[in-house]
This record gives structure tokens, C-alpha cells and sequence, in this order.
């Protein structure tokens, strides 16, 4: 069993938590605001999914993260970005783009994001920005 979706959009990493000057602990906006965009795209895809479909299962999670290209590239270089010849080395970082990604589904996705057993992160240049997301059961062989 697997699950696969877009989210539109410029991915946002996840970040620390901040704190007020009175010493009171909040997320900043925007992260939470893009945890719901996860959720809800999500949720317009699977509208009657189960979250236990995934319960007490191993899973894998594939998340692809599409960049546009810098404007500064050449018509050369920007081409080969395109061709995935040349790849983002620029934030956000791929595991803070996962734990933004794995947390916002746990409860709608999966149960826990503790399930999951395998975890890739890609970034690569395209026309227009968004990520793909994957989520599978591992199945074992043996």
C-alpha cells in the first residue's frame, strides 16, 4: 500500500521553536501555516483515508523537493539544472525539510512518523516550486 501527493508551493523547513521576551515558548506562523497546507493537501487527495491503513507498519517515506532556478544561472547552467545536471546545494536543509514534511501528517497519514524506517530527501530544479511526497510500506523480503 502506498500514498502519493503534491504540495504547491515553496517548501518551508522546519524551525525552532522561539521563545518571547516573557519566556513563552511559540511556533513561528509561517511553519505552522505550511504543517496545514501539508495536511490539507494531503486530505484533498485521500479525503476517506484511514489513518490505521498504516498502523503498526514500517513505512517509507520519499520526499522530492522542486526549486526554481536561480535567475543568475546561465541559459547553459540553467538548462542543466533542468536536466538535473546540477543540483540545489542551497537551504532549507533536507532533514529539516523531512521533519516539517513527517510531522505535519502524523495523525493523518500514519499514526506516529516514529514508523518510519526509511527516509529519502531529494532537491532539484524545476520551473515551477513544490514537493512530491511518497509514503509506503516496507516489505521485507525473507
Amino acid at each position: 500500500m502506498q500514498v502519493d501527493f503534491e504540495v504547491k508551493g515553496k517548501v518551508k523547513a522546519k524551525q525552532s521553536v522561539r521563545f518571547t521576551r516573557e519566556g513563552r515558548r511559540y511556533t513561528p506562523g509561517d511553519m505552522v501555516e505550511y504543517a496545514n497546507f501539508v495536511r490539507m493537501s494531503f486530505i484533498s487527495k485521500y479525503p476517506a483515508w484511514d489513518v490505521q491503513n498504516f498502523a503498526n507498519k514500517p513505512l517509507k517515506a520519499e520526499i522530492s523537493v522542486y526549486m526554481p532556478v536561480p535567475k543568475s544561472y546561465t541559459k547553459k547552467k540553467a538548462a542543466q539544472a533542468l536536466n538535473n545536471e546540477v543540483r540545489p546545494t542551497v537551504k532549507p536543509d533536507c532533514d529539516n525539510i523531512a521533519k516539517n514534511v513527517n510531522d505535519a501528517l502524523n495523525g493523518i497519514a500514519y499514526p506516529d512518523d516514529k514508523q518510519i524506517v526509511s527516509l529519502t530527501v531529494n532537491k532539484y530544479y524545476a520551473n515551477s516550486e513544490f514537493v512530491k511526497i511518497k509514503i509506503s510500506e516496507v516489505v521485507e523480503n525473507g
